[in-house]
């Protein structure tokens, strides 16, 4: 992937009255990626979209495409495109009318533009539909029409804003598996916003993580989920324990008055120890040459398909831990608890 920046935020800020929506943001989108902003509703991700759509000027700060200061040039003359949550089709145009809508804004002659059309709705796989109306289509397929008709003016940038939140469960994972196909085919620059973690970390090349109108952190899903760089960014990308604990040696954390090897170095004092529920082993006997090894009791079991999830009080506290492929009986009653070193990780806030 070339990672030559495409979009370029510099210390932007936009306000709502008193209410500060984004707070001094700055980040790149690097060229051909599919980069996520992730966050609780109201954090600012929809605002930054906006204003690098150009619908939105921010009160401080520039936007770039490329080399080239955007912060003052209007939608229409940015050659980016947006696909809206609730997808904007009008109701009274047909498919093709709906995909061609921007083509006509831009004046491109029929001639021109019906190939277009055709040529993008055989890429979304909606040929055969030109005719029918929003109403007739399914979530899905209308989906696919907001982003023939974002598509089919050949945008630099295309941003989505919650583009599957209509949609049941298993629709979006299909749907979220199409757009991702569909942006690496066309090696597409994409500004993507979501609440939902699992969406963020299935399809993006980088992922923003935002609170209050301030990104917390930039980084890899990888680097997201197993090196989260505070307390709120490992809760909210996924499911986390928090265990209080102290550095009394290199290597060696205290919590609870038991000690538990680690790998992560910090300096001697009280941290926060993250531990994934999919990270933690149960047992039903001590295993043999296992570091970090606790007596608990399953306080609570839930069967999720593909994985068990357990309740476990561990020496007074009660941990999430996760067990995949669990079988067909779940365990209950007193179990170990292994904790392997390289697993537990340090928040170093």
């Amino acid at each position: 992937m070339n990672a030559q920046p495409h979009v370029r935020l510099r210390n932007v800020t936009k306000r709502f009255g008193s209410a500060i929506a984004v707070n001094d943001v700055s980040f790149d989108v690097a060229q051909s990626s599919f980069t996520t902003l992730l966050g609780p509703s109201g954090c600012g991700k929809t605002t930054i979209l906006r204003m690098v759509a150009g619908f939105y000027r921010p009160d401080a700060g520039d936007i770039f495409l490329r080399d080239v200061r955007v912060t003052d040039i209007p939608p229409h003359r940015r050659n980016t495109a947006m696909v809206f949550q609730e997808y904007a089709l009008f109701p009274h145009m047909n498919v093709a009318e709906n995909v061609g809508y921007g083509l006509r804004m831009r004046r491109v002659p029929s001639p021109e533009a019906g190939p277009r059309i055709a040529q993008v709705l055989e890429l979304v796989g909606l040929s055969g539909h030109e005719l029918k109306f929003p109403h007739q289509l399914s979530g899905g397929q209308q989906q696919r029409v907001a982003l023939a008709r974002a598509l089919v003016v050949e945008p630099e940038v295309l941003l989505l804003d919650e583009p599957l939140s209509n949609l049941d469960a298993k629709l979006r994972v299909r749907v979220r598996t199409e757009i991702r196909q569909l942006q690496q085919q066309l090696r597409k620059t994409a500004l993507y916003v979501t609440h939902d973690q699992e969406e963020a970390l299935a399809i993006s090349d980088r992922i923003a993580v935002m609170d209050r109108g301030r990104i917390l952190q930039s980084g890899t899903p990888l680097e997201i989920y197993h090196r989260p760089a505070n307390r709120f960014v490992a809760d909210f990308v996924g499911l986390a324990n928090f265990v209080d604990a102290r550095v009394v040696a290199a290597g060696r954390v205290e919590a609870r008055g038991v000690t538990l090897a680690i790998t992560d170095g910090a300096p001697s004092g009280p941290v926060t120890l993250l531990l994934r529920p999919e990270a933690i082993r149960l047992h039903r006997q001590p295993p043999a040459h296992a570091a970090n090894v606790l007596g608990g009791r399953i306080a609570a079991a839930s069967f999720l398909g593909t994985l068990a999830r357990y309740w476990v009080d561990v020496n007074g506290m009660r941990w999430t831990i996760d067990v995949p492929s669990p079988g067909d009986q779940l365990l209950s009653g007193e179990v170990f608890v292994e904790i392997p070193p390289d697993r537990i990780h340090i928040l170093k806030e």
